[in-house]
């Protein structure tokens, strides 16, 4: 029996057996505290829609994720001799940007704190430059036994007024007997964002997931740092075929921590372009600068642009640059849209037989939906979000809770949670538009750049 076919087969059974468990009288308070601590979670990583960024969809990855060591040794050695600074290097490590900017100079020391009880929160060292900070804190607990966790953060100017920006970090694993724990948090800076001499970071802190009221750090922003070291801007404006699909490389824009790929799909193109698989630059001794592997990895202009981020090359200049990548995920824009029987949970359609609906669960205004995606050996942990809206028939509205997936057996598996906004009559089928699928264009993708 091949593998789809025994997991379809594994799930079909345990299906029969839950659809006799009895349902609480108590699930609508269970799910509706569970779509509160989501929305709760999803605070964690926070895109401003202001600036014009798509959001973010909430994944928890099943997975044990390990990053290499990729710190160089020099670099290494450096940062460890420089005072203060040896908490970078496990924290840099993946980003070799990055460690050409810590060697450098461009990490300014801080050592601000606040402080509520037994429990503080301390910046330690910023680096940064005009397009994007790095933050390095402590958060300290006193008392051992409680999980405490930073859950939102918001950067104001000396003024008291907001700056615009992204913010991405993610969470060791808790521990309840770690006294002290360390970690980073990256901010994006808006183009046209002035960043002011003194930032006030109002930082958001959950002990044993009950979430307390702000605290607030000064951080002193010395701009000096990085004032000379001016962005380098190579104008591209190449367009390849790949497949029948045309692709521009607008610019490429390196600044000291990450380099910036303007790409532009032609708007009569038959296919949407999702994305590139492992894109990367390349010099001409063969070495690459890919995207560090945690954060943001791109942006969305518009429907047809997208800006996609890099490691930096700033320091080391290359004397040949070009622009890769492995794969072009992309499918026929006639056959973006899923449509799913609201009563019976049936697939009524798809771009191919490889989606499956796994199962469709209602409750009032909460939908819940489960998918499941045949893949290909080389895909199966590139997880990218294929949900992002949901509709009806009756033209209801929905708000996106929580996304979760995971791999195994050649299918990836993804559970999306919906909250019910209007009410609009009961639906018939539900429908959403593809945000990605690993379907992919025939062709290699290389444009050189200088």
């Amino acid at each position: 029996m091949r593998d789809w076919e025994q997991t379809e087969q594994q799930l079909s059974e345990i299906r029969e057996r839950y659809q006799h468990v009895a349902v609480p009288e108590q699930a609508d308070r269970y799910i509706l505290a569970g779509m509160a601590e989501a929305r709760r979670r999803q605070m964690r990583t926070q895109r401003l829609h202001r600036i014009g960024w798509s959001a973010l969809t909430a994944c928890v990855l099943m997975l044990g994720l390990v990053f290499s060591i990729r710190l160089s040794p020099a670099v290494a050695a450096y940062v460890s001799r420089v005072p203060g600074l040896k908490p970078l290097v496990e924290l840099i490590q993946y980003d070799k940007g990055l460690q050409m900017a810590a060697q450098h100079g461009l990490t300014q020391q801080v050592g601000r704190s606040a402080v509520r009880g037994k429990v503080s929160f301390t910046v330690d060292q910023v680096l940064m430059d005009q397009k994007r900070m790095l933050i390095v804190y402590t958060i300290k607990n006193a008392e051992p036994g409680h999980v405490t966790k930073l859950e939102k953060l918001e950067l104001y100017d000396p003024e008291g007024n907001q700056l615009k920006a992204g913010f991405s970090w993610s969470h060791k694993p808790a521990d309840k007997e770690a006294v002290v724990s360390q970690n980073k948090l990256d901010v994006y800076w808006q183009d046209d964002v002035p960043i002011p001499d003194r930032i006030t970071a109002k930082v958001t802190l959950s002990v044993d997931n009950q979430v307390w009221e702000p605290l607030s750090v000064d951080i002193p922003i010395d701009k000096s740092t990085y004032a000379d070291l001016t962005e380098k801007v190579y104008p591209v404006n190449k367009t390849v075929i790949v497949d029948g699909q045309a692709i521009t490389v607008e610019r490429v824009t390196v600044y000291p921590t990450q380099t910036e790929v303007a790409i532009r799909f032609d708007p009569k193109n038959s296919k949407r372009i999702f994305g590139f698989d492992n894109l990367r630059l390349v010099n001409e001794e063969g070495e690459s600068f890919a995207f560090w592997g945690n954060g943001v990895s791109s942006h969305s202009v518009d429907e047809d642009s997208v800006v996609y981020y890099l490691e930096s090359s700033y320091f080391t200049p290359p004397e040949k640059l070009y622009v890769t990548a492995d794969g072009i995920r992309a499918l026929d824009k006639e056959n973006l849209h899923v449509v799913i029987d609201a009563k019976t949970g049936r697939l009524l359609q798809a771009p191919d037989d490889r989606l499956r609906v796994e199962a469709l669960r209602q409750n009032e205004d909460v939908v819940g939906l489960d998918l499941a995606l045949r893949v290909e050996e080389g895909d199966l942990h590139q997880l990218h979000p294929l949900v992002r809206d949901l509709y009806d028939d009756r033209g209801n509205e929905y708000e996106h809770v929580q996304g979760t997936s995971y791999a195994y057996g050649g299918v990836q598996y993804f559970g999306e949670l919906f909250k019910r906004k209007t009410e609009k009559g009961v639906p018939s089928t539900y429908r959403f538009t593809l945000s990605d699928y690993p379907a992919k264009l025939n062709g290699d993708f290389t444009v050189g750049i200088k």
